[in-house]
This record gives structure tokens, C-alpha cells and sequence, in this order.
């Protein structure tokens, strides 16, 4: 049967250990992930005292609990990490957006003084000072994008750094929390009570990461952490083994593109392409959802522009009669290979600007860039007709049409001694380049040809026309007198509606070829659709990029300020349960003061009583 002095010292111990939760409380006020702690108090077993009756014994800790809440403690996570993601996001956006869709010296208005000195030669065939502007303004585009180019290089390697250090921090942190996790197991093993400082420690170190990289915490009942990312994909933390992120070159090396791994058994994945949230996921998703696609745009905007000016300008003749020459140099990609490749394979693939179809084709593929076929013409080359020359113009406009915004991936089979072609990191199957004997094939616009060079089964390829441009993206017309500013004057073969005249220089003074690439500035070129009616013209197109750039800007701002609102709720919630208030550790504080000091005077009664029965005993 308990006694006072037993039901006192109990008391006095239970209130002395609320006193110091609640001390503990009050320290921890400021301390980021801390959760407010409670004594769970249980009354001791009672005793039979007699026949049918019992008699209580006390109170007593049962235990110390973080008031807390799993679920709420998982929505920070989720909401932490979008917070992060998109500041990442429109910090690096905004950078592209600043240059891109300038309206202050940006790439629209270059383009729009070389057109405009297009229109002013039309107007002023003969002016020597009118052609000198085209040369310069050709030159001042040039100039420009090259500048862009290296703004946009830039970015990119502010990116791949950006990758990489991010990384080293998120395997800092696994580390960290692998240490958290084996103390926290090591107290469940050894301790009745649970480790609630360490469980806090851990929680806030998970919430620090997730700033880094999405994920998702599981727990065992030993209070073990299993700790996933990439929607459970990428096991980062399983008990006490760590799965460190690994940054590194892509597959394809010469591209300069930064990714992320992970080893996983005897297999190295691509984690990138499942990292979707914190700061790394976002800045991965800038990289591909927006300066990629800006780099596509606007190359294949270049391309466009360098196709319709050179092939409009073909058709026309200089100041002495001579063919019209290229005004851009027209591109020519290269391929870059895999560094899992054979080394002993070749890597000859090109894609260039070759339309099919036309009056002066050879009879059959493959083409080549250095076709004598094509232009700038010759005497030897032109087509044979006024006809031929304007059909081939128009297939020309046609091809620019077809032109995607694309990368293209190349994987040799084998088997056909064929390159399958696909859009990168896309599976449905665009055509196959024979290398063979060596081929050509075009898609969407743009002639691939093979080299017919030695390659292995599965040797694979990427090839980047719209990024390739913009370095290679250059004004070759210096001579002013060079302008094929004369259209034709057809010599007539004497049979009506055929449209076989003779191709032949126009007058000296004529503005017809050089008033027709002019007009290219505002003829819809682009982007045709399954009927191949253009949708866009060059301006149009790159204001569509320029808007591109600007609505992800936009959509970016707007799920940041979304996803702070909710993260800022979240930590509400989580301080209305988890919280410290001050008020409220005070009130304990008395409450639990006047408990303890109540037990204690139970046993200075209980000391009385004792003396007192002890004074009876000796009298």
C-alpha cells in the first residue's frame, strides 16, 4: 500500500519533471523545427487495502510527447520545396526573359532595321548609301545575336554550376540526416521514452532538404527514416545507407549540358529526368521547359530567316548582272556523339537546309550540301526555266514550313544499316537515314545525310540544328554591290502560258527581288500546319517566342507567390500544434510550481505526523 510520503515523493518528481519540460519549452522558443513537449501523467496502480476496496498510489510520468503532426509536418515538405523550386525557377527566367523579350535594343528591333533597309533600297534601288545599310544592318544582326549567344552560353553554364553545387549540398545533408537517423534508432533501442529533440533535429533537417530536391519521408516503428525522391524513384536514404546524387556531363559530352546520376546496385541512372521539386527541380525545369525551348525558337526563327532571305535573294541578280549570293551563311549541323559509343565509329552526320523536289535535283539521293545542283546559281545550274526557278522558290518557302523546333536523336541499327531517327527523349520513330551506302533522308525540313562511315549497333547521336545555329549564325554579303537587287526580265521562248522563258537579268535600277525579300518580314513562312499553310511570319514568330518567354515568366510568378501562401499556412498549422507560447509555458509554469510545492508540503504534514508519533512513543 503506498503511503503519503511515497504518494509526495512520487508527486514532487512528476511536477519536478514537468517543471523542467516546461523550462525546456520556454528555452526552445526560437529554435527552428522545435516541438512544444508535454508530460503525459498517469495515476499509479491502486492496492487493495480490504476486502473489495482499493486504494490509489500516486501519479507518475508515463511519458515526455512532442505535440506534433506527421501529416502537417509532410505538407511543409511538399510546400518547402515548391517555394524553392519556383524562386529558382524566376530567378533564372527572369534573366532570359530580360534579353529575350527586351523592348530596348533586343533582337525584334535588329531585325526590324534590316528589314526596314531592305524596304529602303527597294525604294532607293540605285543609292549606293541604301545598300551600304543592308551590308551594315545584316552585319549589326549579326553582331547581336552573337552577343545574345553568349548571354545565352552564359545561363547555360550559370545552370551546370548551379546543378553541381546543389548537388554537393543535398549529399551534405543525406549525410546529416543518416547521422539523425542512427541516433534516433539507437534511442528507440536503448530508451523508454521517445527521442523527441533528436525527432525534431531530423524533421528539420528533412525540411532543409527538401528546399533542394522533392521528397517524400517514410517511417518504421523503430523510428527508423526512409527517405525517397523523384516520386519515389530515387531511394536517397533507406535506414543507414545513403544513395549520394552524382553531377556530370550528359551522354553526349560536347554539349555542355550538366545532369544529375544516381547509382543504384550495379545500375547508374539519369535521376534528372524524375527530379521535379526544391530548388534543383527547378532549376532543371527552367533548363528544359524554357531555355531549351528559347534556344529552339529562336534558332529555328535564324533558320527560317537565313533560308527564305538566301533562297529569295538567289533569285535575284547584282549590280553587274551576276547571280544573287547566300546573304547568311546557311547552317550546317554536326552530330555529337554518345560517350557509350564504339570508339571506333564514325560521326558523320550533318543536317542542312536541303529542299527536295526541285527542277535542278540530280536523279536521285543523297544529296549534299555542296550539291552542284543547288544554289547560289550559276550559269551552269540556274534552271532552265523562268518556271522552274519561281516553282523552285516556292518549294524552298514551302520546306521552311516543315521546320520544327526540335533536337533530334540518332541510334544506328544494325540490322538496316540505318540511323532510326527520333525527337530527343521521344520514342515514336520520325524516319530512317540509310548509311549503307550512304543516304539522306528529310525530315521536318531539314536533310539528314549519313556518311556511310563504320559504326556499331546501338551507336547514338544527337543532332541540334536550332542551338547550332545560333552560334553559327553569321552575315557573309560585304560587298554592297553584291545585293541582288534586280529581279528577272525572262527572255520569251515564243510559246504562250507556259512559263518557259529564259532566266535573265532585269533592268538596271529594277527593285523587285530585293522589294520581295522585304516583304518576307511579314509573309507567313512558318510553322505550316497538316494542309502546309504557314501559320507566322519571321516577326511573328519570334514575338511568339518573345511571348513564350514572357507567359513562363508570368505562370512562374504567380505559382510562387500560390505555393508561399500555402507554405505560409502550413507553418501556421504547424505552429498552432507544435508551437511554443509563451502565455501558455507561463500558466504551466504556475500550475505545475503549485503542484510541486503542494506534494512537497504533503511531506512536510507527512514529517509532522512522523514526529509527532515519535514524541507519543517516547512519552
Amino acid at each position: 500500500m503506498a503511503d503519503m510520503l511515497t504518494i509526495a515523493t512520487l508527486s514532487t518528481n512528476a511536477y519536478k519533471k514537468a517543471l523542467e519540460v516546461t523550462s525546456h519549452n520556454v528555452a526552445n522558443v526560437g529554435t527552428e523545427g522545435y516541438s512544444r513537449q508535454r508530460v503525459e501523467f498517469a495515476s499509479g496502480a491502486p492496492t487493495l487495502v480490504a476486502a473489495g476496496s482499493y486504494q490509489g498510489s500516486g501519479v507518475m510520468v508515463e511519458s515526455v510527447q512532442r505535440s506534433y503532426a506527421q501529416y502537417i509536418q509532410e505538407q511543409l515538405y511538399h510546400t518547402n520545396n515548391g517555394v524553392e523550386k519556383y524562386e529558382a525557377q524566376l530567378g533564372l527566367a527572369s534573366e532570359v526573359e530580360g534579353i529575350i523579350a527586351s523592348n530596348d535594343e533586343g533582337v525584334q528591333q535588329f531585325l526590324q532595321r534590316f528589314f526596314d533597309s531592305l524596304q529602303n533600297l527597294a525604294d532607293n534601288p540605285t543609292s549606293a548609301t541604301s545598300r551600304q545599310m543592308v551590308v551594315d544592318e545584316a552585319g549589326n544582326l549579326d553582331s547581336h545575336i552573337g552577343n545574345l549567344t553568349n548571354i545565352l552560353s552564359d545561363i547555360q553554364q550559370q545552370t551546370n554550376e548551379q546543378i553541381e553545387d546543389i548537388t554537393t549540398e543535398i549529399n551534405s545533408r543525406l549525410d546529416h540526416i543518416r547521422e539523425l537517423n542512427q541516433q534516433v534508432e539507437y534511442s528507440y533501442n536503448n530508451t523508454s521514452n521517445p527521442p523527441n529533440d533528436l525527432l525534431d533535429q531530423r524533421d528539420q533537417a528533412v525540411l532543409e532538404i527538401s528546399q533542394y530536391i522533392d521528397v517524400k519521408a517514410y517511417y518504421n516503428e523503430e523510428g527508423r527514416l526512409s527517405l525517397y525522391a523523384g516520386n519515389g524513384r530515387l531511394p536517397l536514404i533507406n535506414g543507414n545507407y545513403v544513395n549520394h546524387l552524382e553531377s556530370g556531363q550528359s551522354e553526349f559530352a560536347s554539349e555542355n549540358r550538366t545532369e544529375v546520376y544516381m547509382s543504384i546496385g550495379d545500375q547508374r541512372i539519369q535521376a534528372s529526368d524524375f527530379i521535379n521539386g526544391g530548388q534543383l527541380g527547378g532549376v532543371l525545369e527552367f533548363r528544359s521547359d524554357m531555355l531549351d525551348k528559347a534556344q529552339k525558337d529562336l534558332g529555328i526563327m535564324l533558320n527560317s530567316m537565313t533560308a527564305a532571305i538566301n533562297w529569295q535573294h538567289y533569285q535575284g541578280y547584282d549590280a553587274d548582272g551576276n547571280h544573287g549570293q547566300s546573304v547568311f551563311e546557311p547552317m550546317i549541323a554536326n552530330s555529337i556523339a554518345s560517350i557509350n559509343n564504339d570508339p571506333s565509329s564514325s560521326n558523320g552526320i550533318t543536317v542542312t537546309f536541303r529542299p527536295t523536289g526541285l527542277s535542278t535535283d540530280a536523279a536521285a539521293p543523297p544529296y549534299s550540301y555542296t550539291d552542284a545542283n543547288l544554289p547560289p546559281y550559276t550559269a551552269a545550274n540556274e534552271p532552265a526555266t523562268y518556271g522552274d526557278k519561281k516553282a523552285d522558290l516556292d518549294i524552298a518557302l514551302a520546306t521552311i514550313g516543315e521546320m520544327e523546333p526540335r533536337e533530334y536523336e540518332m541510334k544506328y541499327n544494325s540490322t538496316t544499316s540505318s540511323f532510326d531517327i527520333y525527337e530527343r527523349g521521344k520514342t515514336t520513330l520520325l524516319g530512317s537515314l540509310p548509311n549503307a551506302p550512304a543516304g539522306s533522308v528529310t525530315i521536318d525540313g531539314l536533310n539528314f545525310e549519313a556518311d556511310g562511315g563504320a559504326y556499331t549497333a546501338g551507336d547514338t547521336f544527337i543532332i541540334k540544328p536550332h542551338q547550332q545555329i545560333l552560334t553559327q549564325f553569321k552575315s557573309v554579303i560585304e560587298n554592297p554591290d553584291g545585293l541582288a537587287t534586280r529581279g528577272q526580265s525572262p527572255v520569251d521562248t515564243g510559246v504562250a502560258g507556259l512559263d518557259d522563258e529564259v532566266p535573265d537579268a532585269a533592268a538596271e535600277g529594277d527593285n523587285v527581288n530585293v522589294a520581295n525579300m522585304a516583304s518576307l518580314q511579314s509573309k507567313k513562312i512558318m510553322f505550316s500546319n497538316s494542309n502546309g499553310v504557314p501559320s507566322e511570319s519571321l516577326m511573328g514568330g519570334y514575338s511568339q517566342m518573345a511571348t513564350n518567354v514572357g507567359t513562363f515568366v508570368r505562370s512562374t510568378d504567380i505559382q510562387l507567390q500560390a505555393q508561399t501562401n500555402v507554405h505560409a499556412q502550413v507553418m501556421q498549422q504547424r505552429e498552432s500544434i507544435s508551437g511554443v507560447s509563451l502565455d501558455e509555458e507561463a500558466s504551466n509554469l504556475v500550475r505545475y510550481q503549485q503542484a510541486y510545492e503542494a506534494s512537497a508540503q504533503i511531506i512536510a504534514t507527512y514529517q509532522q505526523i512522523f514526529q509527532t508519533l515519535i514524541g507519543l512513543t517516547r512519552g
